[in-house]
């Protein structure tokens, strides 16, 4: 017998691309990549059609990211300055984004780096 499918919504999952838009990277794969890497958490789910399985993100995920990282767009929520002012405090103090071994993630930083100079 086949199991029944289950609505994403249902479990309260959302994608990986929909995280990415809801903290301002619009880059297709950097979550994925980040997630793969060991970086962050994700939750895998089949493909419906037997596809490669496809990452989403439970709230439990999304916690563990904000734990770890921020990106121009949170740091602007948590600290209430335009992010070109955010970022350029954070080259004086030569922050840089989170790149491992010159992995490019995009505009990722460690949490602890960035709150240490802008607080």
């Amino acid at each position: 017998m086949r199991r029944p499918t289950l609505k994403v919504a249902d479990h309260g999952l959302i994608t990986a691309y929909a995280f990415g838009r809801s903290v301002g990277i619009r880059t297709s794969g950097w979550f994925k990549k980040l997630a793969a890497g060991g970086h962050t958490p994700e939750t895998l789910t089949p493909h419906p059609k037997g596809g490669p399985d496809q990452s989403y993100l439970s709230a439990d995920d999304i916690t563990q990211f904000h734990k770890r990282f921020m990106t121009p767009a949170t740091m602007e929520q948590k600290f209430g300055q335009h992010r070109k002012i955010l970022l350029g405090k954070l080259r004086a103090a030569v922050v840089e984004t989170f790149a491992p071994n010159g992995e490019d993630f995009g505009p990722v930083y460690l949490r602890n780096e960035v709150e240490e100079i802008l607080e």
